[in-house]
């Protein structure tokens, strides 16, 4: 709003100063100009409100992929398509798994055999061993015998557990209800381990993520609702959080809302507008917008009409400007209350010069009629 006050008061007193030139030229007496002047009464403070803008996103959102490497079988998740969780995506192609499962299984029943054999073997040792027929030695070495088979069998059970879970990890299924937003890889095409295979969304209520100003998100309550402008429509919002972190780019903190309103149309993608009015304490002074021009080092300055005797005449005020609308702004600076501002035409005169006093309807009225008071 302030460089827009800047572009609306860039004009160039050149009235003011071809009138000037043409005084010092002819050497007449200067004639007291008439200016519009607004009294200056102190505010203890203003309210400002800004506008944000974020973006509407889903929920839930994942790009999920197969947890093992393949050839991409077949693929049943159309884009655009709406599917419950749990349900089958995708499957690659199972023949080597098979392959390994039955191998897995052969050796399962290898080791168990042996272990039977083993165990009748022990048993017949220990009841050689209580007759002295066999040393210490030969049965400690069929109880280790059997342990070791009992591990090997622990161990080939295990294989085949992981190839199971193998084959079934070659069905990608759907982490959550929601819709297959984009497919990147079609059939015959050989994936790896944690590739996307999908894009997906949530089908629950979105969100929106809006970055706000720190002391725009202190006036934020979590809990409350909201309400957001979206499409251009007002949508009902409740507030999740503010994220405590600020962007490394816009420098804001995220304000998450969760969409409330069912009945509006709100996509993730879509824009959404939040705003936010906040009351700010500070002494200062309401002045039209006007009555400023811009001055140096980013402040801005006014003229007031200071009573000397039966005349007026304009001394320089520098102001601040921290707050302004389209007419007008809240200053602090060299001002007291019932100041005379010059309110209206303030590059038609300087500094020093005298001027008569007039109300602002009064100029009105002076000005449509081009310059002569009616």
């Amino acid at each position: 709003m302030i460089r827009q006050l800047r572009l609306f008061l860039v004009i160039l007193p050149l009235a003011a100063a071809a009138a000037c030139n043409e005084n010092e030229v002819s050497g007449a007496p200067a004639q007291a100009v008439r200016v519009a002047t607004v009294a200056a009464v102190s505010d203890a403070g203003y309210s400002a409100s800004s506008s944000y803008t974020g973006r509407v996103e889903a929920r839930l959102a994942s790009e999920p992929g197969f947890e093992i490497g393949g050839l991409l079988a077949s693929v049943s998740g159309e884009e655009g398509a709406q599917v419950e969780a749990g349900a089958a995506l995708a499957r690659l192609d199972t023949a080597r798994l098979t392959a390994q499962r039955v191998e897995a299984l052969a050796a399962l029943e290898q080791v168990r055999a042996d272990l039977v054999l083993a165990t009748a073997t022990f048993r017949r040792m220990e009841d050689a061993f209580e007759f002295k027929g066999i040393s210490e030695q030969q049965l400690d070495e069929a109880r280790q015998r059997v342990a070791a088979l009992r591990a090997a069998e622990d161990v080939a059970a295990a294989r085949l557990e992981r190839i199971a879970v193998d084959i079934e990890k070659a069905t990608l299924r759907a982490p959550y209800a929601g819709t297959v937003v984009r497919r990147y890889s079609d059939p015959g095409a050989v994936v790896a381990s944690g590739q996307p295979i999908f894009a997906f969304q949530s089908n629950t209520l979105p969100e929106a993520r809006i970055g706000v100003s720190p002391e725009a998100s202190a006036s934020l309550v979590p809990g409350e609702n909201y309400t957001l402008s979206i499409n251009d429509r007002p949508v009902a919002a409740d507030l999740r959080a503010v994220v405590p972190r600020r962007d490394e780019q816009t420098r804001t903190l995220d304000a998450i809302f969760v969409i409330s309103d069912a009945v509006a149309v709100v996509r993730p993608g879509d824009l959404a507008r939040l705003d936010v009015e906040r009351h700010v304490a500070e002494e200062g002074f309401w002045v039209p917008v006007s009555a400023l021009a811009e001055g140096t080092r980013g402040l801005w300055q006014g003229l007031v009409a200071e009573a000397e005797g039966d005349k007026h005449v304009l001394a320089r005020r520098t102001l601040e400007v921290l707050h302004a609308d389209e007419r007008r702004a809240f200053v602090r600076g060299t001002l007291a209350p019932g100041d005379l501002l010059v309110s209206e035409g303030i590059h038609r005169v300087v500094a020093g010069q005298v001027v008569t006093v007039d109300d602002v309807s009064r100029l009105a009225r002076v000005d449509e009629a081009g310059g002569t008071e009616q």
